[in-house]
């Protein structure tokens, strides 16, 4: 994922919340580097909320809509 993709989470099931790539963290524990790292996702979600999300939690908006008409 990059900045500017457009998102919604992939867990929630009772609603449909979208939103937009704002940052895209990847971090590594100095400490364990072998074993203890990852990317953040950072959204902003359309309510105006932010939140870190793995990219697993995530799924392109695009897949959700597609054939669908505007």
């Amino acid at each position: 994922m990059k900045i500017g993709d457009l998102v919604v989470r992939a867990y929630n099931w009772d609603r449909f919340e979208t939103g937009i790539v704002i940052d895209v963290n990847h971090w590594v524990d100095k400490g364990a580097p072998d074993r203890n790292f990852g990317t953040d996702i950072i959204v902003l979600w359309a309510d105006g909320s932010q939140t870190p999300e793995a990219e697993y939690e995530l799924d392109y908006l695009e897949h959700h809509i597609k054939g669908q008409k505007s």
